[in-house]
């Protein structure tokens, strides 16, 4: 072998499994870029990402919805209804002189209008969204917003051919106002519709305009709502998961310890040497309980289910959101003597279970949210507990709908002394604003918001001024149907604690109002905010011990007349709109840079390693093929007739007489050496016998 032809060996051998170990190094990482699973970093991003980008990821017809409910200042509720929207989306069209250099510096990206009119097609309502890359940008525009003019200014009035929005000019706007929605401002200008100008602040009529601040919140409700992103394959966002909240316990014994930090941290061991709601019955407005729950067996009393229809015929609802509340509420334990599982609030107390919404994920869930049918299951299952005996009603649920039928049926609870408990809802932003819940929206309902273990209030949970105050929402560890624990978050648990605290009190003082209830629930919170109040935990975090000692001193004092229910008014509300499910997101940005970069080196790598594999192979082969055809002779002898052929003769005729002969033979002997010079039949070449010739 030559020595060229075992470098080329040694050079494919070496190069073989290198190539093959960078092709799986690298194929390996661009794997793992591509199935990993998103960080917290990322799903937050992909949550505001989101929220920013509705504006182009929703049809229009639903950031501006075909009609809008609002209450007019005579307490009735009519509709507006949507007349056009604007083709352009460009910012300096959309906003004047006022607000146009402002808009530009604070990164206006995109701008959307929409006419309405209301009921009686006398007033025309502009509404203008201005989209900004995040919510810090669009909160410095928000800011600095100029104060209210007459005649107004900052958003043109849209006037739309061939339609009664076709007068509303700019010197018709009566009213403007604004309203701040994540990374959206949501603006509105008010007029008539038969274009009279504004002229003097005199003669504006507020009360004709009013409604466009209900029209304002309803589209911005929407707006900074957070997105709804699919769990599974390739999407993974599932609302946003809170950083470090731990798993589930992993067994019975588990349980206990883990499900009284939440306890411990509202003083619930102290307030039970009071009371432990005995007598009371709490009415849990859900999905359902399961009574055959280990933790609540024999103190759940099944009321009607006011969503049958919704389901398929024979289908059996899971009763796991419901019966993970009533445990938090009533739950008495299980295994001996009741040592294990999860212990309530008010363990003494009886759950009166009715049935009115879903569990996410039952196939009715459509039909119910759709079908008019189902409109008025709240309220109803809020009259039946009413009449069957609850002192407490829980209702860990919400909705952007401000049904006068379901206020109603509050009304008639607080009236019967019965104290409402709801949560404030699980949208919350960090621009400090979040569209109002209902039922929590409703005065006389206590809205729980949900705080950590530290007092801090939740990402998820909303701030609005509906908030009265706050308990634990993160890591609450319940009990389910069929025996299994559930660890969750959200302003739902934070709602069946306070539920089960309002049980303590009614226990020990069955007489106390709901509205002295909710007094001593508020003026004994811990934690208190500066100030006193604000709008992300409300008076505080609740004390059961504290409350109880402050109920205790409400009912030694004389009640004070006139302190009932009904006494207890707010603001109106904001009629929302909710809006339809949103796409899902994809969360996981795959950095593809990234992966087509290792692709290709492990592309690269695996081609070389096939290469000098078969450069290898076949050098390897060519070598032995050589060696196997190859003569065995020694080369020495291959050189000695050369020598024969090549030794100087002198044979010159003229000196020498018959040197001719000898001349001629010795060519023959040439020819002879030259035939004889072949390889015989053994393979080996024969020598040529020269005789011995002397030459005078």
């Amino acid at each position: 072998m030559t020595p060229g032809r075992a470098v080329r060996i040694f050079a494919c051998a070496v190069a073989a499994p290198l190539g093959l170990a960078v092709a799986v190094v690298a194929g390996g990482r661009a794997h793992a870029e591509l199935v990993r699973k998103p960080t917290a970093a990322e799903i937050s991003a992909a949550a505001a990402t989101g929220v920013a980008q509705r504006w182009e990821r929703e049809p229009a017809g639903q950031v501006f919805p075909a009609s809008i409910a609002y209450t007019t200042s005579l307490k009735t509720t009519e509709t507006a209804r949507r007349v056009g929207i604007a083709p352009s989306d460009a910012c300096a069209a959309a906003v004047d002189v006022t607000l146009a250099s402002r808009a530009h510096t604070d990164g206006c990206v995109a701008a959307l209008r929409a006419d309405y009119t209301d009921q009686l097609r006398g007033a025309v309502y502009t509404l203008g969204v201005l989209a900004f890359g995040s919510s810090a940008r669009a909160s410095g525009f928000y800011d600095s917003l100029p104060p209210a003019q007459y005649p107004a200014t900052g958003l043109r009035a849209l006037a739309i051919p061939g339609t009664p929005a076709a007068l509303f000019g700019e010197a018709a706007r009566q009213l403007a106002v604004a309203q701040l929605a994540g990374p959206y401002v949501v603006l509105a200008v008010a007029g008539y519709a038969d274009g009279r100008p504004a002229s003097a602040g005199g003669e504006r009529r507020d009360v004709v305009f009013d409604p466009a601040t209900q029209l304002v919140t309803a589209v911005a409700a929407p707006l900074a709502k957070s997105v709804t992103v699919r769990c599974g394959g390739t999407e993974w966002s599932c609302a946003d998961p809170v950083p470090g909240l731990p798993p589930p316990p992993p067994d019975l014994a588990a349980v206990r310890p883990d499900e009284m930090q939440a306890l411990d941290q509202i003083e619930v061991p102290a307030a039970w040497q009071a009371a432990k709601g005995k007598g009371v019955t709490v009415a849990v407005l859900d999905t359902g309980v399961d009574p055959a729950a280990p933790d609540l067996a024999g103190d759940v009393r099944t009321g009607p289910d006011y969503t049958t229809g919704a389901d398929p015929p024979g289908y059996q609802p899971p009763l796991v959101h419901g019966t993970y509340i009533a445990s938090l509420i009533a739950g008495h334990g299980s295994g001996p003597g009741d040592t294990l599982g999860v212990m309530g609030v008010a363990p003494d107390a009886k759950i009166l279970a009715v049935r009115v919404i879903l569990d996410d994920g039952e196939p009715g869930l459509q039909a119910y949210n759709q079908d008019r049918r189902f409109a008025d299951a709240i309220s109803n299952g809020i009259y039946y507990a009413v009449r069957h005996g609850a002192t407490v009603i829980n209702m860990s649920l919400g909705s952007a709908d401000p049904a006068g039928n379901l206020r109603a049926a509050i009304g008639y609870a607080i009236s019967k002394g019965v104290v409402v408990v709801a949560s404030a809802g699980n949208d919350g932003t960090s621009s400090g604003f979040a569209p109002y819940i209902y039922p929590a929206s409703f005065t006389g309902v206590i809205a729980v918001a949900a705080v950590t273990s530290s007092g801090a209030r939740a990402f998820f949970s909303e701030q609005n001024s509906s908030v009265l105050l706050s308990a634990p929402g993160v890591g609450v560890i319940g009990a389910g149907p069929g025996g299994e624990y559930l660890d969750a978050e959200g302003t739902s648990p934070s709602a069946a604690l306070v539920s089960g605290v309002a049980a303590l009190i009614r226990s020990r003082y069955p007489a106390l109002s709901p509205a002295l209830v909710t007094q001593a629930l508020i003026t004994s919170t811990t934690r208190r905010p500066s100030g006193g109040y604000n709008t992300g935990t409300g008076f505080g975090e609740v004390d059961a011990a504290a409350a109880l000692r402050a109920a205790g001193r409400l009912a030694a004092a004389e009640p004070e007349t006139g302190l009932a229910a009904a006494q207890f008014f707010g603001s109106p509300g904001s009629p929302g709109h909710g809006s339809a499910a949103l796409r899902p997101l994809q969360v996981v940005h795959r950095n593809t840079r990234l992966i087509i970069g290792y692709s290709a080196v492990a592309y690269g790598g695996a081609v070389c390693a096939i290469i000098a594999t078969v450069l290898l192979i076949w050098t390897i082969r060519r070598s032995r093929r050589d060696r196997r055809q190859a003569p065995s002779f020694p080369l020495q002898q291959l050189a000695q007739p050369e020598q024969v052929l090549h030794a100087r003769v002198d044979l010159h005729p003229a000196r020498h007489p018959g040197a001719g002969d000898v001349h001629r033979r010795l060519r023959e002997r040439h020819h002879l050496v030259a035939v004889r010079g072949q390889p015989d039949v053994r393979g080996r070449l024969a020598r040529p016998g020269l005789p011995d010739r002397s030459v005078p």
